[in-house]
């Protein structure tokens, strides 16, 4: 029966054994970047068929399996993984995901109150700029200070 932990969890964890955890990060983005490379031509011929070529993003889930030694493992590559939650870690892992996600795209969230704000007092502006604009055309009269 496996477990699921939290970066937090098993960092915490793994240290409090004796675990160099930059050691083992780095172990584990090479074996992320060596993966990615090795599909880089196959991502670069897919790009070049898009139209539009700006837009998109892929979210990749990689599967690490540790061995007794800590040595990372790939075990798979999950293309638009799962973001279903079946318990409240699920939750709370996969809803930070969600919004780093987003974020990295430079996707945000919409404030509806905030935009509208910010329509009313432009619109502010551009009444108060129409009216000064009109009083500098008329012959004599000043325009505010």
């Amino acid at each position: 029966m496996g477990h699921k932990w939290s970066f937090q969890a098993l960092n915490k964890h793994l240290e409090k054994i004796g675990i160099d955890m930059n050691l083992l990060w780095s172990r584990i983005y090479d074996v992320i970047l060596k993966s990615l490379m090795s599909v880089d031509g196959y991502i670069q011929a897919g790009i070049k068929k898009m139209v539009t070529k700006n837009i998109c993003f892929e979210l990749l889930g990689f599967d690490i399996l540790l061995d007794a030694d800590m040595k990372p493992w790939l075990m798979e590559v999950n293309l638009s993984p799962s973001l279903a939650t079946e318990s409240p870690l699920d939750l709370k892992i996969k809803s930070n995901l969600f919004v780093d996600t987003m974020n990295l795209v430079c996707i945000h969230k919409y404030d509806r109150k905030k935009e509208n704000l910010n329509k009313i007092k432009n619109r502010v502006k551009n009444i108060m700029r129409a009216k000064s604009y009109q009083k500098q055309q008329v012959p004599g009269a000043q325009a505010p200070t």
